[in-house]
């Protein structure tokens, strides 16, 4: 009887063991072994990146893809067709989100400071002189589209520009 005894409690506590063991390796912390950085958050093992930046692990911003030349087009509802370049850097504050753009309105004076709004658009504004813009922009496949509103001393119009990376 003694023996039984002995035997059932130990089938219990292996049993008890054995179903504690496999529920904290069932219910394991998924983000415990996954760093996240600049500023994603890890959710059940994976990162979600802030706005401007992306990868699976948020290291690389979105931004980097758009640095180059781009050649194209704008029409403007007063100045018309243009064909000029349009190029994209890194800023000099090294900010993860932001972009410079040069030459836009086809004058490599004409700046602007972009910033992203997701992986493949941004917003901008810059001013040169006496001549303001503020638009939008996206990047897919090399492809550039943007629409902007400039106010020229007292002239307002709008344009918009396709270009593509060369």
């Amino acid at each position: 009887m003694k023996a039984l005894r002995n035997i059932l409690v130990t089938a219990l506590l292996t049993l008890g063991l054995y179903s504690t063991i496999t529920y904290i390796a069932c219910n394991k912390d998924r983000c415990h072994n996954v760093a996240c950085l600049n500023g994603g958050v890890c959710d059940d093992g994976s990162c979600t990146c802030p706005s401007g930046i992306e990868g699976n692990r948020c290291q690389t911003a979105s931004r980097d893809k758009f640095i180059g030349t781009y050649n194209g087009s704008d029409s403007c509802s007063v100045v018309g067709y243009r064909q000029y370049h349009i190029r994209f850097l890194k800023p000099p504050s090294g900010s993860l989100t932001q972009i410079t753009m040069k030459g836009l309105l086809g004058t490599e004076g004409d700046s602007a400071l972009c910033t992203m709004q997701s992986a493949d658009s941004f917003i901008f504004n810059g001013n040169n002189n006496a001549t303001s813009y503020r638009g939008s922009g996206i990047i897919r496949h090399d492809s550039l589209r943007m629409i902007y509103h400039v106010l020229s001393d007292t002239t307002n119009f709008d344009c918009k520009y396709s270009g593509i990376r060369y």
